[in-house]
């Protein structure tokens, strides 16, 4: 049987793993739109571009898409085939100024260790900063060129989430007029993998600055795997995510295994969560 393997796009580690949502309240998800406590939030409809997308007026802060309102969301033209952006928030951090984004694969090919570049505008269209991410999807593929080599795909219609938290601490976001973002990915012969790590009874622990997280991985693969990790993003109703939290954990996770984690904190729980837990293969794993 060939050896399994795993491909990366950059050293940033990308989700190998099935997305799970928690419920601290109401029933929201990470789905581009969602019904909580009789609030109707926006909803991305199938096919709609990022580009010049903006916050509505008619939007509360708490159910928007895109915040900061009035800021232009735009694909960057040619640059990101399937990919849409369909939730963004920019805001202050502790430390850097952050931006959390959601994208939606609207077409009909899996996007494989796919990524996400943003580049921040003024109203006068002068570069403020720009970045890069890597993207956490929720579904595992295998090559079909018999290398056994696995991979993390955004499947089509699925939703992925990308953080960045390294933008100038002092950039004025009030300043910033425009984002223009880019989706490199692979597009690859692959087919899907039955197994995947998944998280179970994941649960919003109140603090006093915001929320932890709480839950379990599941290894469902048929091999162990090492070093697991779980990124949580708190989202609002309509899904848009606004922060992130993380844990890491040592040692290896057998096949049907568990391991239990809490997260690092947020300042801002939102309704829902959505976490992406990722491992690599154990170093004993059966080939």
């Amino acid at each position: 049987m060939p050896s399994k393997r795993f491909i990366t796009l950059t050293a940033t580690s990308f989700a190998l793993a099935c997305s799970s949502s928690g419920t601290p309240s109401g029933t929201a998800g990470a789905n581009g739109g969602a019904n909580t406590g009789g609030r109707h939030c926006a909803r991305a409809s199938a096919g709609q571009s990022g580009g010049g997308m903006a916050g509505g007026a008619e939007q509360s802060a708490a159910d928007a898409l895109i915040v900061p309102a009035g800021l232009d969301v735009i694909a960057l033209e040619g640059g990101n085939g399937v990919l849409d952006m369909i939730a963004l928030t920019l805001r202050a951090g502790a430390s850097a100024t952050e931006l959390y984004a959601a994208l939606r694969n609207d077409g009909d090919v899996p996007a494989c260790s796919a990524g996400v570049s943003v580049q921040l505008f003024d109203l006068s269209g002068q570069s403020l900063a720009a970045s890069i991410t890597a993207l956490f999807s929720n579904n595992l593929y295998r090559l079909t060129d018999g290398s056994g080599t696995i991979v993390s795909c955004i499947a089509p219609g699925e939703i992925a989430m990308g953080a960045i938290s390294d933008l100038p601490a002092d950039l004025v976001i009030d300043r910033v007029g425009s984002v223009v973002y880019q989706t490199p990915y692979f597009a690859l012969d692959v087919a899907p993998v039955g197994g995947h790590l998944n998280v179970s009874g994941l649960k919003a622990v109140p603090t006093m600055g915001g929320a932890t997280y709480t839950g379990t991985v599941v290894n469902g693969l048929d091999f162990a795997v090492s070093g697991p990790t779980v990124t949580v993003f708190p989202v609002n109703c309509a899904g848009r995510p606004l922060g992130v939290a993380t844990a890491s954990g040592g040692g290896d996770i057998a096949p049907r295994g568990t391991w239990s984690f809490q997260t690092s904190g947020v300042d801002m729980a939102g309704v829902d969560a959505v976490a992406y837990p990722t491992a690599s293969p154990s170093s004993d794993a059966s080939p």
